[in-house]
């Protein structure tokens, strides 16, 4: 009863998170074997971890976690960046933006132009190379979101800044 009652809460998660899109094969594989496990993991965030040996994860915490106590902190919000792309390179998933934007705001407000031009060239290059990747799988595209687009708006505007 709790397997069946965990796959339901899996899929109702992943189907509001991906709006009917595909999952990556991956993450249906990680699925099948968090539900052979014994102790399952409560949430998707514990799901990416256990099955990428914690690439999720910054100071022992998935990067979510520190949002509201670190979100003005550059250095956290990179580690945040890093952990995000390990959990790319280990799970096939598509790194959140919000960590970049916040690196580019957060690095514009400290005047440093050329890392802010780095995050958002570094997002924007991932997450085309991911999608270049992957498609033929029909996955939520993240380039569709207002996060990634206002991360390729700040570029002109940082290279301009920089240039001066």
């Amino acid at each position: 009863m709790a397997t069946i009652l965990y796959n339901q809460i899996v899929h109702t998660f992943l189907s509001n998170l991906f709006k009917g899109k595909q999952a990556s094969p991956e993450l249906a594989k990680w699925i099948e074997e968090a539900n052979e496990m014994d102790n399952k993991p409560s949430t998707f965030g514990e799901l990416v971890s256990e099955v990428t040996d914690g690439a999720n994860l910054v100071n022992g915490k998935q990067t979510w976690e520190l949002l509201d106590e670190f979100k003005n902190d550059v250095e956290v919000m990179k580690q945040c960046c890093d952990a995000e792309l390990k959990t790319m390179g280990k799970a096939n998933l598509v790194p959140a933006p919000y960590y970049f934007h916040r690196v580019a705001i957060l690095s514009r407000k400290n005047k440093d132009y050329q890392q802010e031009i780095h995050y958002c060239e570094l997002y924007i290059n991932k997450v085309e190379l991911f999608y270049s990747e992957n498609k033929q799988k029909d996955l939520a595209d993240v380039r569709e979101g207002p996060t990634f687009k206002a991360i390729c708006d700040r570029l002109p505007k940082a290279k301009s800044l920089y240039a001066k």
